[in-house]
Parts: structure tokens; C-alpha cells; sequence
């Protein structure tokens, strides 16, 4: 009986240890992520490739890029150098409590909200359980299309740990994925889209998401977020 729990024991740390060897580390492409026409969009280490609207907002700290809580309250948000059209964008998120971002996508300085931040298509990222909207809340939930299309059948989420989130562009065909399950999709040229447009905050604004191509925005707005891993590809 001994015998046999010690070469499990021995079986399992195998299991572990090759597991780890293998595991993929944050902020890195694999050989076959790089054959495949992925590239980084956030090293680690630095901002390259990445501007921030307003001063401030945001640090580096053991390869994550964290939203800092502005003094002023201001909105602080932080947009790609580079536009991009038809892409798949991976990236993880780590929330905390009151959580409230998001990642903003073909985004063009069209409609500027306010100073530090711009419009666009958005994965909202929240909180469920301690950020609550007082009206909408469906439309602005986690891994939806904000204030648009809720998001369905989403795995669990947990704060204080890393989730794996996709954004797919094909033209005018758009996906949203959470933890390794899509839960929104949706064709933009639909006169449903069109409709929902029409009846959600962004009615007032003329031509409002039929960008063809434009900038992924990370949002601060004063609650803490940690992103890593953000890369992309051309589809």
C-alpha cells in the first residue's frame, strides 16, 4: 500500500514537473505562435508600441501592465500606436474588487468621449458580483459587447486570477471569447446591429462602429485591472 502511493506520489511530480517545463511563460510566443503570424503587443517590460491619452494611469510591474487610480479622476486610457483591421487579439486579464475596464477595438479618434479616452467597440470587463450598473446591466456585463449584445453561458470568473479573453475581426463578423469559450458573435453589416446601435448611447454618433480598421484601447477607469500577454494576428 505504501509502495503504491509512493509511485503515485513520484507519477504525479513527474506530471508536474514535465507540465511545468512545458508551460508557456507570460508575455512570450511560442515557436508556433511566431510561424503563425503572431506578434506581441506588450513585451513586458516597457511601452513600446503603446501611447497613453492623458499622463499617468498606468505602470509595469513584474511583466503586467496595471491601471494606477488617477488623482484627479480622470479617465486614463491607453491606445495602440498601430491600427489594425481583420485580427485575432488574445490577451488575459486579472480582476480585483469593483472592477470596471475593458478592451476598446477598431478605435478611431472620431468620437472622443473625453480627455483621456476614446470610443469604440468594447469587451467590457467587470466585476459582476461587486460592480453593479444601475440600469442596462446585462448589455455591460462581463466579456459582452458593451451596451450592445450581452454575453452568453460564460465560464467562471474569480478575482485575483488570470482569465483568457480573444477578440475575433473578420471583416464585419466579430467574436468575443472568454476563458476558451466564445460567448458573443455578431455581424455588424446586420440591420439588427443597426438596431441595436439605435437604441444604446451610442445613437447620437454617425457611423459608430463600421470602422474598418483601427487602435485596441485599454481602459482605466479607476478601478484596478492587470493585463498580460496581449498579442496579435492578422487573419
Amino acid at each position: 500500500m505504501n509502495i503504491s502511493r509512493s509511485c503515485f506520489n513520484i507519477i504525479l511530480l513527474q506530471g508536474i514537473c514535465i507540465f511545468g517545463a512545458f508551460a508557456q511563460s507570460p508575455n512570450t510566443l511560442t515557436k508556433q505562435e511566431k510561424a503563425l503570424g503572431w506578434s506581441l503587443l506588450f513585451d513586458g517590460k516597457t511601452f513600446n508600441g503603446w501611447k497613453k491619452i492623458a499622463d499617468g494611469g498606468w505602470e509595469i510591474k513584474n511583466g503586467e501592465l496595471l491601471a494606477v487610480k488617477p488623482e484627479n479622476g480622470k479617465q486614463m486610457d491607453i491606445i495602440t500606436n498601430n491600427q489594425f483591421d481583420n485580427f485575432e487579439l488574445s490577451f488575459e486579464f486579472k480582476i480585483s474588487k469593483e472592477t470596471n475596464s475593458g478592451v476598446k477595438y477598431l478605435v478611431t479618434n472620431d468620437y472622443e468621449a473625453q480627455k483621456g479616452t476614446f470610443l469604440g467597440l468594447e469587451y467590457q470587463i467587470l466585476d459582476e458580483v461587486n460592480f453593479k450598473y444601475p440600469e442596462r446591466g446585462e448589455l455591460r456585463s462581463l466579456a459582452s459587447l458593451y451596451d450592445l449584445i450581452s454575453a452568453d453561458k460564460k465560464p467562471p470568473v474569480s478575482l485575483q486570477h488570470w482569465n483568457t479573453a480573444r477578440i475575433v475581426v473578420n471583416n464585419n463578423h466579430i467574436q468575443h471569447w472568454l476563458n476558451g469559450l466564445k460567448v458573443v458573435e455578431y455581424d455588424r453589416s446586420t440591420e439588427s446591429f443597426k438596431s441595436l446601435i439605435e437604441k444604446s448611447k451610442y445613437r447620437s454618433l454617425k457611423n459608430f462602429g463600421k470602422s474598418k480598421k483601427g487602435h485596441i484601447l485599454l481602459q482605466n477607469e479607476g478601478s484596478p485591472i492587470a493585463f498580460r500577454s496581449i498579442k496579435i494576428k492578422s487573419i
